[in-house]
């Protein structure tokens, strides 16, 4: 097992199925709180878990980097014995992958999920990542790569060919072939006939949500204006500003023209640029630190600006994206994103 000698980083690259074996053998012995032991059967190696006076004993299956076709390998011919995926790190839509199929998992970092004959573990990393696969798993939440991600999910219903998603994400061939790989490895979308679509909906919008950082992604500019109804208050910065700069709505006001549920006094909108004092003081905005009726918003990336969608005169950005900006920001958010996300409307196509 090889290390990077670096003060910067200590997570290990596991390269080779033994150094993935040697590492789990260590990990699991030196486990706190549950008790493995790994015996030989005449047929191969076993790994035995003791628990509260009960025995399970699974067959380990070693993955460097496994995907959700080979958990339905695996699942295929181990009908008549308990089956442990072991890998050096596991996404949670792998772990969910694993549950659906009734399959116990591991990884390096601490992840454990165990469910046979009454015996119920799930664990999560105490801390940082520790161990990586020797091939960099791609991150498709990225700022830039989350273009294919929002492009998918603002039409689920829709087959993609490669060239279809480059031309409407604006990134490279090779890195949407590398997004489309990984995704179709993370069971995330499926292939037919060199067309794609996404097959799970919820799972890629959670996986999403669980790597959405709000404050890095953007930057925000707070006004006060007085206006105290939402909707004049939108007209008045999309008459002022809109002109010159695509104004795309989100967060409470966007929410309340997709499905109303509960009114802020906050109008926030996507900008490619702040405004100039002139362009806001035309229409009463004074810059404030805090408690601004109105947010201008500029992103770390232009993706917000592809999948956008028409209520009445406002742009709006897609579902997806209004769900995942109300999540971080308090004053109720979290509350209008749940009630948006159960709509029956949510996330229906766009064109």
């Amino acid at each position: 097992m090889r290390s990077k000698n670096s003060a910067v980083s200590k997570v290990s690259t596991i390269r080779t199925e033994s150094e993935l074996r040697q590492a789990a053998r260590e990990m699991l012995a030196a486990d706190p709180l549950l008790s493995w032991r790994w015996t030989s059967t005449s047929r191969n190696e076993v790994l035995e878990l003791t628990l509260d006076g009960g025995k399970l004993v699974f067959e380990p299956e070693f993955f460097l980097a496994p995907t959700a076709r080979d958990l339905d390998r695996i699942r295929l011919k181990s009908q008549n014995h308990f089956t442990l995926l072991v890998a050096p790190s596991l996404s949670e839509v792998l772990v969910q992958h694993c549950r659906e199929r009734g399959m116990s998992c591991l990884d390096l970092n601490g992840r454990q999920w165990v469910r046979e004959k009454g015996t119920f573990v799930d664990r999560y990393p105490s801390g940082k990542r520790r161990f990586r696969p020797a091939l960099a798993t791609l991150d498709p939440f990225q700022p830039k790569s989350s273009r294919l991600v929002r492009a998918l999910l603002s039409q689920p219903g829709r087959q993609w060919s490669q060239r279809d998603l480059a031309v409407r994400t604006g990134l490279s061939p090779g890195l949407v072939s590398r997004l489309i790989r990984h995704l179709v490895n993370e069971g995330l979308i499926g292939e037919n006939d060199r067309a794609w679509s996404l097959l799970r909906r919820d799972a890629l919008l959670d996986a999403w949500t669980a790597h959405d950082d709000w404050s890095k992604r953007t930057s925000i500019q707070q006004y006060s204006v007085l206006e105290a109804e939402p909707e004049r208050l939108a007209q008045r910065a999309l008459d002022a500003l809109g002109s010159k700069e695509p104004l795309v709505f989100t967060q409470w006001f966007a929410a309340n023209l997709r499905y109303p549920y509960t009114s802020r006094p906050v109008v926030s909108a996507y900008m490619n640029t702040f405004p100039m004092n002139d362009q806001t003081k035309s229409f009463g905005a004074r810059r404030v630190d805090d408690g601004g009726s109105l947010w201008l918003i500029v992103p770390k990336d232009e993706g917000v600006f592809r999948e956008t969608q028409q209520v009445g005169r406002f742009t709006l950005a897609c579902d997806a994206q209004i769900y995942l900006d109300l999540l971080q920001v308090g004053l109720r958010g979290p509350d209008q994103a749940k009630a948006l996300r159960e709509w029956a409307e949510f996330g229906k196509d766009i064109a």
